[in-house]
């Protein structure tokens, strides 16, 4: 009996490790979404998102209650992406009124670098800079001419 015993508590992980093994397929990948960046200094957070822009473009963008900014690309793998222009906008809002609104407009430094790309999951990870001018309202006491986004990083799932 105690050989029986020893056989199956022997044999037990073997048969349960080869079983493990098999099944490689049997969970969805795990990653944890973010989208942060300093505003002008300040830590902000936002909920992380994607979409699709035709056939080679990507829009990767943060959203909060108060506020949403986003940046549109051809992307193409790992790599360092310049922005000019509208490939970048920034707003605020109060309530469902928008009360700011930024560009990159011709303001230089701005890009986004994708430093990890998961293509069987489409999951992309990176960092970006953004230095942005005010487009609304023209003049304004309250919000400043130019917002600059620094050490923004992110996780993503891309748009299938």
């Amino acid at each position: 009996m105690k050989k029986l015993t020893l056989l199956i508590l022997a044999a037990a992980p073997l048969l349960l490790t080869a079983c493990l093994k098999e099944n490689n397929n049997c969970c969805d990948v795990y990653y944890d979404p973010y989208f942060v960046a300093e505003r002008n200094g300040t830590n902000v957070i936002a909920a992380p998102g994607s979409a699709k822009v035709g056939t080679d473009t990507i829009s990767i963008f943060g959203v909060s209650n108060q506020a949403g900014v986003r940046m549109r690309f051809k992307f193409n793998g790992k790599g360092i992406y310049q922005l000019s222009g509208n490939q970048s906008k920034y707003y605020q809002v109060i309530g469902s009124d928008t009360v700011s609104r930024y560009n990159l407009g011709v303001a230089a430094g701005s890009s986004v670098e994708v430093t990890a790309y998961d293509s069987t999951n489409r999951i992309i990870g990176g960092k970006f800079t953004l230095n942005m001018k005010r487009t609304f309202p023209v003049t304004s006491s309250v919000y400043p001419d130019s917002v600059k986004f620094t050490k923004g990083q992110f996780v993503i799932a891309l748009p299938r």
